[in-house]
């Protein structure tokens, strides 16, 4: 389980920043699951709140942020602007009022939950009738290279991983009595140049590059910064992800 104190709390914001076209592309390419009743909709896993604020703003809804990590909270909370409202919670307990929400939306958290079956019944629980689950994530990188994988081979082999957690959430979401509606990829872009993304890297705030050693991030940076150097207004840098809907069916959950 990845430790979002210290260090990489404080350079979450900086280390994880999209350009602003970045998220508004995002916020189209779920606009058909979340712009339906006006509803509230559910930051899960909400870090600082940088999709929470995106939300709140497009779709004029109510945005609660949960996450789990008192450093990204306080963080998330000196940033929450009107209609955001960040409290502590995880997706295996969500401290929200059942049937709450219109939407849910989860960027890049698939793989920090410990218990999917859990965070489905909780998902089932806190979902209004017609609800989506929306889930964001990079889950065959191994099968798309990115920049990071050039720099840090090494994340080559935890790719895997995220596929096979997408592989469990979506079998105990079933069994919960969600369906999936769509799956799309949407290439975005992640940084307007090579030394921007360099810059970011650096500060070491993606999850993935705490489980390197520090002799292969410390070889992997080097390699970047060289490069970076060289053609420091290459870009922009892309990266594929993975957008994932789940609705929520009538009737009770499926037999386990």
């Amino acid at each position: 389980m990845t430790d979002f104190s210290g260090g990489l709390a404080r350079g979450y914001q900086a280390g994880r920043r999209l350009p602003a076209g970045t998220v508004t592309a995002w916020m189209r390419a779920v606009a058909a699951f979340v712009a339906v009743s006006g509803g509230p909709v559910l930051d899960l896993g909400a870090g600082t709140g940088r999709f929470s604020h995106a939300l709140a703003r497009h779709f004029s809804v109510p945005v609660v942020a949960v996450e789990p990590a008192p450093e990204m909270r306080e963080r998330a909370a000196s940033a929450a602007g009107s209609g955001v409202f960040v409290v502590g919670g995880r997706a295996e307990a969500i401290p929200c009022a059942s049937h709450a929400f219109q939407a849910i939306w989860a960027s890049q958290v698939v793989h920090h939950i410990g218990d999917f079956d859990r965070c489905a019944a909780e998902v089932r629980r806190t979902l209004a009738p017609g609800g989506r689950f929306i889930v964001r994530g990079a889950f065959h990188d191994a099968e798309r290279p990115t920049l990071f994988h050039t720099y840090f081979p090494a994340l080559v082999a935890f790719a895997e991983e995220r596929a096979q957690a997408l592989t469990a959430l979506r079998r105990a979401l079933r069994q919960a009595g969600l369906r999936r509606e769509h799956h799309a990829t949407v290439v975005q872009s992640s940084a307007p140049t090579l030394a921007d993304f360099a810059a970011q890297v650096a500060l070491r705030a993606h999850s993935p590059l705490r489980r390197l050693t520090d002799d292969q991030f410390a070889e992997g940076l080097e390699h970047l910064m060289r490069d970076a150097g060289r053609s420091p207004d290459a870009g922009p840098i892309t990266s594929a992800m993975d957008l994932v809907v789940f609705s929520l069916t009538p009737g009770p959950p499926g037999p386990r």
